[in-house]
């Protein structure tokens, strides 16, 4: 009975894993990925500079509904 259990826990935490960094980079049928830099808040001006110089991409600060606050985005071509 040990190895089931093992391994639905092992089999759990891969899907949370896979699920955590799904959330991360989003990819539209453009061929756009957005990458969330910064989910705690948003400056629009460094939120761009840090996306270009980190990803080389268009940083915009979007609603983040599950906080009540704003988020940096990074959009780079995937």
């Amino acid at each position: 009975m040990k190895p089931f259990y093992l391994s639905c826990f092992i089999l759990a935490l891969l899907l949370l894993t896979s699920s955590a960094e799904m959330m991360e980079v989003m990819r539209d049928n453009n061929g756009r990925c957005a990458a969330v830099m910064d989910p705690d808040g948003c400056n629009l001006s460094s939120c761009r500079q840090r996306c270009l110089q980190q990803k080389n991409g268009n940083g915009v600060c979007l609603a983040n509904l599950k906080a009540g606050s704003y988020q940096c985005v990074c959009y780079v071509n995937c």
